[in-house]
């Protein structure tokens, strides 16, 4: 199968759970950086870093377990490391444009908007690294076909 029909058939209920677990990790987010910028007072640019270091950690269980099926010890090197390097890549471009926008106003909802543009962005790059280098699906495959 090749073009679209194939590349549902391959990825649609993955992406998915994928887009499930995203959805969740953004209400997660979203309601920390609101939390620790208008609730706690930190400024925009530490409420994107707490909010950004605490919601990867039920993003990344999510993914590895919901999304690509993975069970057992986690590898440190192998998986969060990489998982982990990949949220604070997006936390570097989401950092950078808070504080543009905080450079320009106090709304909460400007800066909350500039980080899920950050955020966003990446969302499909980091679903097939994810699937193709991190989690890679061809492995997942072949342990589900030899159980």
């Amino acid at each position: 199968m090749s073009g679209l029909t194939g590349f549902i058939e391959e990825h649609g209920a993955r992406l998915l759970r994928y887009a499930g677990v995203s959805v969740i990790g953004v209400i997660t987010g979203q309601s920390l950086l609101v939390l620790f910028y208008k609730g706690i007072g930190l400024g925009p640019t530490a409420a994107n870093v707490v909010a950004v270091a605490i919601g990867t950690v039920p993003s990344y269980l999510l993914n590895r377990a919901w999304v690509w099926g993975r069970t057992g010890s986690h590898s440190v090197r192998a998986e969060i490391a990489p998982f982990w390097f990949m949220a604070f890549l997006g936390l570097a471009l989401s950092t950078v444009l808070v504080h543009l926008a905080h450079q320009r106003t106090d709304s909460w909802i400007v800066i909350n908007g500039a980080n899920l543009v950050a955020f966003g962005s990446l969302w499909v790059a980091k679903y097939f690294l994810l699937d193709r280098v991190l989690f890679r699906a061809d492995e997942l495959a072949r342990m589900e076909s030899a159980a």
